[in-house]
C-alpha cells in the first residue's frame, strides 16, 4: 500500500489510492504537460496526481471528489507522486485509470 511505500522508499511500484481530492494544484507546463491535484487517502497521508495531458483527457475533478487512482507511486518526502495513470499504448508500463468513486464518468485514461 502507499503508506508502506512511502515508510520503506519504495519508488516505481503500481499502485491503487482510494480517497478525497483535497487540493487542485495548477498544471505542470513544462516539456510535457501534466494535470496536477492532491488525493487525502483515509489514514490523512496525501499524495500528489500528476496526470499526463499529452495521453490522456483531463479530469474533472474538484476539490471533495471521492477518486480511485492507478498509477505508478514514486516516493517523495512530500508522501509521494502518481503517475503512469492513463493507458499505455506501448506497453511501457501497468495501465493506470483515475475513477470517481460512486460516480458514472466517461473513460478519462486515453485520449
Amino acid at each position: 500500500n502507499v503508506e508502506e511505500a512511502f515508510e520503506k522508499n519504495i519508488s516505481d511500484v503500481p499502485l491503487t489510492i482510494e480517497g478525497r481530492v483535497s487540493e487542485i494544484l495548477g498544471d505542470d507546463t513544462g516539456d510535457t504537460p501534466h494535470q496536477r491535484f492532491i488525493v487525502t487517502i483515509h489514514s490523512g497521508h496525501t499524495v500528489l496526481v500528476a496526470h499526463n495531458l499529452e495521453r490522456a483527457y483531463r479530469v474533472p475533478v474538484k476539490v471533495g471528489d471521492r477518486v480511485e487512482v492507478r498509477g505508478t507511486y514514486v516516493w517523495n518526502k512530500y508522501g509521494g507522486i502518481f503517475h503512469n495513470t492513463h493507458h499505455s499504448d506501448a506497453g511501457e508500463h501497468e495501465d493506470g485509470w483515475i475513477n470517481f468513486v460512486g460516480k458514472k464518468h466517461p473513460d478519462f485514461s486515453r485520449k
